[in-house]
């Protein structure tokens, strides 16, 4: 019997689009509940912010189920008629559904989670698995098929969003280490003279002042990793990264309340900044002035509007400067090559 090839297709841009959509709707529910844990409600599986979390899944499914049946074709095996990619998305969708499942027969089981404990959870790390494979098909469909310069901010709004619903994702199972939930610049120590140094775990001021520290390394590193990753594919219209970073640090200061809501402002600026050194063609050096803008207003703000930095300046200075060569590195690893193989064997660069 013959045997019938079908090329397989690429989703469209209305997939892609609709890809984001049903992301944004799911990253809503999620800090909604990561919101509802800080503040004391309702401790149960079925609560509205479950809902539109898992609403925007139940959404999400059913387009990936339609977009492979319209694609189907009689006589081929299905997982060969699938747009390039969706096999992986299916894939995600059904960690995620999978996770759910078990995350209600936990949460019977055991009980709801309570503070670091519900970001720890298996089952919720299964979510986070899931998630993130879902959620990585329009970037993963942009990065066979859109062009290296695109044309305008509107053409690559959706590559960037679904970049930004990644790191918030990641952000959000990290958020015990993020300065926008923990008071970071807040936290006062200050050793008496003469005193003798002892290990920092055995004085509660200055532990605080260490997770204030890792929380903005760690925020460098989630912020860093997609700046990088979309300058290793793409050369991004100019207000891609203030999206991008806008949209990940207001997700993170709604989970406040948005005491903290002049800090945006910061977080935009940084991304100014990276929008124009992206025009330096110096890839590497992007994230890192990113953050040290970030950080540099960060603590300026938090001064003017909250309260007043607390630090020395030598940890705060330093945390700065250790958050732009963390960004440095992490822009080295990323960048391409600087000397690859010509035809001949050669080395050039």
């Amino acid at each position: 019997m013959a045997t019938v090839t079908v090329q397989r297709q690429r989703l469209t841009r209305r997939d892609q689009v609709l890809g984001v959509v049903f992301g944004l709707w799911m990253i809503a529910g999620l800090f909604l509940d990561g919101w509802a844990h800080d503040n004391n409600k309702p401790e149960t599986f079925f609560t509205p912010w479950h809902g539109l979390l898992y609403s925007g899944f139940i959404a999400a499914g059913a387009t990936a189920v339609a977009v492979a049946l319209r694609h189907r074709r009689r006589g081929v095996p299905l997982r060969d008629t699938l747009p390039m990619g969706h096999g992986m998305t299916m894939l995600g969708l059904a960690v995620f559904a999978a996770s759910a499942v078990g995350d209600l027969i936990w949460h019977e089981l055991l009980g709801i989670e309570t503070g670091i404990e519900a970001l720890l959870s298996p089952t919720h790390l299964g979510l986070l698995v899931g998630g993130l494979i879902a959620l990585s098909a329009p970037v993963r469909n942009a990065w066979r098929d859109s062009p290296a310069e695109p044309a305008s901010l509107r053409e690559f709004l959706p590559t960037v969003l679904c970049m930004a619903l990644l790191a918030a994702l990641v952000g959000f199972f990290l958020m015990w280490l993020s300065p926008f939930a923990n008071d970071a610049a807040g936290q006062a120590f200050a050793r008496p003279p003469g005193a003798t140094h002892t290990h920092p775990s055995s004085i509660l001021a200055e532990s605080n002042q260490i997770i204030g520290l890792a929380s903005i390394l760690m925020t460098t590193v989630v912020l860093s990793v997609p700046i990088q990753l979309t300058l290793r594919r793409w050369r991004p219209p100019m207000g891609a990264f203030r999206v991008l970073i806008g949209f990940v640090v207001f997700l993170f200061l709604g989970l406040g309340e948005f005491r903290e809501l002049p800090v945006l402002g910061g977080a935009l600026l940084a991304g100014w900044v990276a929008d124009h050194v992206v025009r330096l063609r110096r890839d590497w050096l992007v994230s890192a002035a990113a953050v040290a803008v970030l950080w540099s207003s960060y603590f300026a703000l938090y001064h003017a509007f909250m309260g007043g930095v607390r630090w020395a300046p030598d940890l705060w200075g330093g945390a700065i400067v250790l958050s732009a060569l963390l960004a440095a590195g992490i822009g080295l690893l990323a960048a391409p090559p600087l000397w690859t193989s010509s035809p001949e064997g050669a080395a050039s660069p």
